[in-house]
């Protein structure tokens, strides 16, 4: 591999990716890095393989402890890292916003390495923040964005999809004619993984633009609630407990969306949650015009400056995300005629807050 890490190849492949590239060994140290990386980092590809230089770079993200245990997952403990996301003191005298994803490396089933991305999210940070100063115009600006995103996502998925399956499936079978080692095998994972990804996102806006004439009827919330919470573990691959105490009556609503709605609640949930013990309430109260249904999780809850755009298209927390759940579930309940909202509960944690009108 060794070989192959120094080969005129290898390098022409590193400086390929538009995100910035980073290659440690199992000691922590640097031994391959693209233009891209030095440039987000703000050092030279000498500095990044001085392990004193290398090593005060974690001291200019704003979690340092949370970025070190990244870095560990992979190099001590042989595990995959979870997604980080940092904010960064750039040499330059700027703050940036990077998502941080790692893939271990392997020869003869033995982990030589890791591979991190960087991904420089700060101008899509940046435009949420100009959007939350417009605060005059926000919900006019949001409805003519959302607008305009439906009628162009109809054409772009429609544009996507077909050369899309072609380079998903031809990749797919070029991987699986590639042996053990291949050095090309990478490679396609890589092309085969954006695939899979972009695949992801022309399914949520296609969802998304799909307007839904909602058949309005009593529904036994109980069972919707099962059947909601089974799906966000299975997308999710997460596990939870969900709280029903005294759930049991009939809400009037459509069944396929109440269903989508707190699936994908749930799934926000699990994934805010702590992973060792995940808990759910769902209730609900009759109301004089409907009902209300309420979704609260044990998670730390989310960050003020963060509630403003959590329904805006596109928008995620996480590292590797649509960002599509939380916008489809509201637009599939103003279909309803009610409506989603996402506050920090009382006690901590999130609160997602779902109204139902009686009769539509």
């Amino acid at each position: 591999m060794l070989t192959f890490a120094h080969s005129t190849y290898f390098h022409d492949l590193l400086e390929s990716f538009s995100a910035g590239v980073v290659i440690c060994n199992i000691r922590g140290l640097v031994y391959a890095a693209n233009e891209a990386a030095c440039r987000l980092l703000g050092v030279s590809r000498r500095e990044l393989a001085d392990p004193a230089a290398s090593a005060a770079l974690v001291a200019r993200a704003d979690a340092p402890r949370q970025l070190a245990r990244f870095l560990a997952a992979g190099i001590k403990h042989g595990q995959k890292p979870e997604p980080l996301a940092i904010v960064y003191a750039h040499p330059d005298g700027q703050s940036r916003r990077y998502r941080l994803s790692g893939s271990l490396l392997l020869e003869n089933e033995k982990i030589f390495g890791i591979l991190i991305e960087i991904t420089d999210v700060t101008e899509i940070y940046r435009l949420h923040e100009r959007d939350r100063d417009r605060l005059l115009g926000v919900q006019a600006a949001q409805k003519e964005r959302i607008e305009g995103l439906v009628r162009f996502s109809l054409a772009v998925a429609h544009q996507i999809r077909n050369p899309l399956m072609v380079i998903g499936g031809f990749t797919g079978r070029l991987l699986r004619g590639k042996g053990e080692g291949d050095p090309e095998a990478e490679a396609l994972s890589m092309i085969l993984d954006g695939a899979r990804r972009l695949e992801a996102v022309v399914r949520a806006v296609s969802d998304y633009a799909r307007r839904e004439e909602p058949a309005m009827a009593p529904c036994d919330l109980a069972a919707l609630a099962d059947r909601a919470f089974a799906e966000a573990r299975e997308s999710t691959g997460l596990a939870g407990r969900l709280e029903t105490a005294g759930l049991g009556g009939l809400v009037v609503a459509d069944a396929a969306m109440l269903t989508a709605i707190l699936a994908a609640l749930c799934a926000n949930a699990l994934e805010a949650a702590p992973r060792d013990g995940a808990r759910l309430a769902l209730a609900w109260e009759r109301q004089d015009d409907g009902a209300a249904l309420t979704v609260a999780d044990n998670g730390p809850g989310p960050a003020e400056d963060v509630l403003p755009y959590v329904f805006d298209p596109f928008f995620t927390t996480k590292a590797v995300g649509v960002g599509m759940g939380l916008t489809i579930a509201r637009r599939r309940a103003e279909e309803m005629g009610g409506a989603l909202i996402l506050t920090r509960g009382p006690g901590g944690g999130g609160l997602a807050r779902l109204t139902l009108p009686g009769r539509k």
